[in-house]
């Protein structure tokens, strides 16, 4: 359900034409497979808890993803612009890592997560003219 709403999402071009995703600043992981992210906005940041469990144990996409079913290999992701769970024998991003768009972590916060804070957009606009 989850990772099909959002490849019907991402299909989507119309979703896309204008969009510039500053990515995800920070990652880190709550409880369990709860993570508070903050994403990069154009004067300030939205920050978000999401929990992953739906999205990677309950409906379990398979492929590279399956690894993330492990809670310990789960705690060992960072948010550098892509949410990613680096090599966890080495720490380096190399051909192991796992590694999530912000755009694609983005939709399910909005979705399915909670936001703790966020810039909404009356709040852009009088920014935008101080």
């Amino acid at each position: 359900m989850y990772w099909e709403e959002w490849h019907s999402y991402a299909d989507n071009e119309e979703n896309w034409r204008g969009n510039a995703e500053r990515g995800l600043l920070k990652a880190e992981v709550v409880d369990g497979y709860l993570l508070r992210l903050w994403f990069e906005e154009e004067m300030d940041v939205s920050i978000y808890e999401l929990d992953f469990y739906p999205l990677f144990v309950t409906e379990n996409p398979g492929g590279v993803f399956s690894v993330l079913t492990d809670p310990e290999r789960f705690r060992l992701v960072v948010g550098d612009y892509a949410l990613a769970w680096l090599n966890p024998e080495t720490g380096v991003y190399d051909e192991t890592t796992i590694d999530i768009a912000p755009e694609c972590i983005r939709f399910f916060c909005e979705r399915y997560g909670k936001k703790l804070k966020g810039v909404d957009s009356l709040q852009m606009q009088e920014l935008a003219l101080a």
